[in-house]
């Protein structure tokens, strides 16, 4: 009975334990503070979260409510490690989540959670989701995966889900364009519209057998793919070839024949018309037309007409006066040119009679070629009939004496009037009021720019009294011309552009300056030549010379030129520049003529609109008689030439003397050439004269040196040898310019005993003078003789200041150490010095040299003389 009751004690504990959660959870809510009260009374220990204190065999413990363990139920059992065999869970033997992985324990059942894999579901994760259940394959089988779904496609059906239907139009299923239309696991063309048929469109469908062949008249069919082509034959055309071509639009047969048309088979078999129209109509033979020619015509288009323009005899139009004809059926018609009538063109209309005699005003009326011409108009008369009074110079438009002549320049609606002047000389513009006379002083100037062509003339005309001057330069990139007189010729000059001197031309012209007469000069340029030609009062007076050298190859139409007429010489002609006046400088083309006037030319001092001089050189003349002097006109100006031993402006001084090697000295004088000595147009030439009076044998007189080279002898120019002849010795090296002879001498065979006028003529390119005299003792005076060596050219020798280091003094200096070192190179051991007295020393004839110092009164006198650049040992005076 105990132990009945100790198994029934325990079995209600195990059931209460059992039955625990439920009921410690329902005793814990509904009166937890009072069963607490009693367990803290009656039980030891307290049990936590929900436990219950129990009694076993007289011992507390606790019954534990999941998911709590430990003595007093305060442990928490980790149920993803711990065995539960009451569900069948054994960690050790298989996980707690099946598919998945366990979170931990948790306070609700089971007391686990576990996060299943992708594609797992349930408690523990044993369940495998079934992908399948939504029918995801639509034409096809589907087969579960973990998470996943395969789709097996039933045939024709392709994709994830079977859902694409696969094309079966491939390429090429269908030909010659049919439209594949796509089924399942098959396909069908469309064959429309395409000309083909068939289950792939292959077949051609014959267009020209449905409903019957569709070209007409003949025509071949010819089938095509939807389409098909007519070959007409020649007379046919269109489509189906029924168009029947018009053979006869246009007519084809000239002279309104009349044209039948091949095609027509209506005039077939009517003998009465040409072949082939008496035959049968033939497809093969309709195209074309036949011509039924009216009389006169002939040919398959009745062209074929006889020329009844022409003359069958002669061959020639029957229509004169160069009219046209044109040629009918055996007829012809004439066109006449204006002034000609009738059938043929003959007849010479008569204007003058056809218009009733229009000239008027005693004008007489000349028949013309369809026209008429008054002739004999009266001065103030003009137009058609001469009939409309001209008024052009009734308000005298024309100045400074120009002719006025009236124009009309034109006649209808209304007249118009105009005039043409013609200027007289000196004057230009269409009121020949612009001054083109200008007056020059020497140095004045004046310059124009032209355009140059092909071929041009410059013109002018000009008067003066000087025989040596600078007239015209015209001037442009190809070189100069330049026109001047020396010598009292006129001489044209040609420069290329380098200035090098490459063509001369000179003719003599002395009458014409000599009587200050106008005279007109005209430059050509033609062809790459210049032509120098003159002209006095409108008459030719010398041919045209050309240069036909050196223009050619650099001379181009249409180059700018420039002109300048007048200004000072830029050659070193005697004189200086031009003096006198000139006129009308014009340009003369093909197309124009211009002129250079006071408005359009650039001015240097030159005076416009006058020319008027004086007679320099009259009665009595200004310069002295007594002295033998000869006058020279230079327009406003007069120039003496002064016999031997005068000077001054009016030859009224006597030159001194000047005695050499007094006192047995050794006396010498040299001089310094101005570099203008030479001219491009006369050469290169100047004279020296002098009077001696010497005793002296084997002495040199004159010596040339050249400074240039310190190193060259001077060229000994006179010297009186041991007989006492004069001469001018030249060796072959040292020979003077223009110069034959190897040796000149002067004088003659008598000795040097009495009074000599020596004249020594150099034409040389050397730029210094230097004179050189010695001692000498005083002869008596004998007749004098004259000895030269060329004509003379008179030239006046401007002084120049020579500045210390200038070129000059270093020519003077080079002068005076040529003269000191190779005196004796030049005239031999042997040769003496030179003792005497020289008078009349002049270089051109008007220009005294001063050997020695002379009374500043005396060179006030004397102004074109110049001093020496050094003097030894001369003594003024005999």
């Amino acid at each position: 009975m105990a132990s009945h009751s100790v198994l029934t004690i325990l079995m209600c504990a195990l059931i209460l334990v059992i039955i625990m959660p439920v009921t410690a959870e329902l005793f814990h809510n509904s009166n937890s503070e009072l069963l607490s009260r009693q367990r803290r009374a009656v039980c030891n220990p307290d049990c936590k979260n929900g436990g219950v204190c129990v009694t076993v065999n007289g011992k507390d413990m606790c019954l534990c409510s999941l998911p709590y363990t430990g003595q007093t139920c305060t442990v928490i059992i980790d149920y993803c490690t711990t065995a539960q065999p009451e569900i069948g869970i054994d960690p050790k033997v298989a996980p707690v989540c099946l598919n998945g992985t366990c979170l931990g324990t948790v306070l609700t059942e089971p007391y686990f959670n576990c996060s299943c894999l992708p594609g797992f579901n349930g408690t523990r994760c044993e369940n495998n989701i079934d992908d399948c259940a939504t029918n995801p394959c639509i034409n096809g089988l589907c087969k579960d995966l973990i998470n996943n779904y395969t789709c097996s496609c039933y045939q024709g059906w392709q994709g994830r889900h079977c859902s694409a239907n696969i094309n079966d139009c491939f390429a090429g299923a269908c030909l010659n364009g049919g439209q594949c239309i796509d089924g399942n696991s098959s396909y069908t063309c469309n064959c429309s519209d395409t000309g083909f048929r068939g289950a792939n469109c292959s077949e051609n469908i014959d267009d020209c057998a449905s409903p019957s062949n569709p070209c007409s008249n003949g025509g071949v069919c010819i089938d095509g793919v939807k389409n098909y082509t007519c070959q007409c034959l020649a007379g046919y055309s269109g489509r189906n070839c029924t168009v029947d071509e018009p053979d006869c639009s246009p007519n084809p047969c000239h002279y309104n024949g009349t044209c039948l048309e091949r095609s027509n088979q209506a005039l077939y078999g009517n003998a009465s018309l040409p072949y082939p129209f008496d035959g049968v109509f033939n497809y093969s033979a309709a195209a074309g037309f036949v011509c039924l020619c009216p009389n006169g015509s002939s040919g398959n288009d009745c062209s074929i007409n006889p020329n009844d323009c022409l003359d069958p005899a002669t061959n020639r139009s029957l229509c004169a006066h160069a009219s046209s004809c044109t040629d009918g059926l055996a007829s012809f018609t004439c066109h006449c040119l204006p002034g000609y009538e009738g059938p043929t063109c003959s007849i010479d209309i008569n204007e003058c009679e056809r218009f009733g005699q229009p000239c008027q005003n005693g004008a007489v009326c000349k028949d013309l070629v369809a026209d008429y011409a008054c002739t004999g108009c009266t001065a103030e008369f003009g137009g058609k009939n001469c009939s409309v009074r001209l008024t052009g110079c009734d308000s005298s438009p024309c100045e400074n004496n120009a002719t006025c002549e009236p124009l009309l320049l034109r006649e209808l609606p209304s007249p118009d009037h105009g005039y043409r002047c013609t200027c007289k000389p000196g004057w230009s513009g269409p009121q020949c009021n612009e001054n083109t006379l200008a007056s020059f002083n020497g140095t004045s100037s004046f310059s124009a720019n032209f355009t140059t062509t092909a071929d041009c003339t410059f013109e002018l005309s000009f008067r003066t009294s000087l025989a040596h001057f600078d007239l015209v330069r015209l001037s442009s990139h190809w070189g100069d011309i330049r026109v001047g007189a020396h010598d009292s010729s006129l001489v044209l000059l040609l420069f290329n552009a380098s200035s090098s001197l490459i063509g001369r031309a000179a003719w003599p012209i002395s009458d014409s300056l000599a009587s200050t007469d106008w005279l007109t000069l005209s430059v050509s340029l033609t062809n790459g030549s210049a032509t120098l030609s003159r002209s006095e009062s409108g008459v030719s007076q010398m041919p045209g010379a050309q240069l036909v050298d050196g223009l050619s190859d650099s001379f181009r139409p249409n180059s700018r030129m420039s002109v300048r007429v007048g200004g000072e010489s830029g050659s070193g002609i005697d004189g200086g520049g031009f003096r006198g006046c000139v006129r009308d400088l014009r340009l003369v083309t093909n197309d124009s003529t211009l002129v250079a006037t006071e408005r359009t030319a650039e001015s240097s001092n030159a005076t416009w609109g006058v020319c008027s001089r004086s007679v320099q050189c009259g009665s009595p003349s200004p310069c002295e008689a007594k002295t033998s002097s000869m006058c020279s006109d230079v327009w406003n100006d007069f120039v003496c030439h002064c016999a031997a031993g005068f000077g001054g402006r009016n030859c009224s001084v006597e030159l001194p003397s000047f005695s050499l090697g007094l006192g047995g000295s050794v006396s010498s004088a040299s001089f310094a050439s101005a570099a203008g000595v030479s001219s491009v147009y006369g050469g290169d030439s100047w004279t020296i004269e002098l009077r001696l009076v010497t005793l002296s044998r084997g002495a040199f007189l004159l010596l040339l040196g050249d400074p240039s080279d310190s190193a060259t002898t001077p060229r000994l120019l006179a010297s009186i040898d041991n007989s006492g002849r004069l001469s001018a010795p030249v060796t072959a090296q040292q020979r003077l310019r223009h110069r034959s002879a190897d040796v000149l001498r002067l004088g003659g065979h008598r000795q040097l005993r009495l009074r000599k006028y020596l004249r020594v003529d150099i034409g040389s390119l050397a730029v210094a003078v230097s004179v050189i005299f010695s001692q000498v003792g005083i002869a008596e005076q004998c007749e004098s003789a004259a000895a030269a060596v060329r004509p003379a050219h008179h030239r006046r020798l401007q002084r120049r200041q020579a500045s210390p280091g200038s070129a000059v003094e270093r020519q003077r200096q080079q002068i005076k150490e040529i003269a000191a070192s190779s005196v004796a190179a030049a005239v031999g051991n042997d040769t003496t010095a030179f003792r005497g007295v020289l008078s009349s020393v002049r270089l051109n004839g008007d220009t005294p040299l001063l050997l020695g110092p002379v009374p500043a009164g005396l060179i006030d006198s004397l102004p074109t003389a110049v001093s020496a650049d050094n003097s030894t040992e001369v003594t003024t005076g005999l």
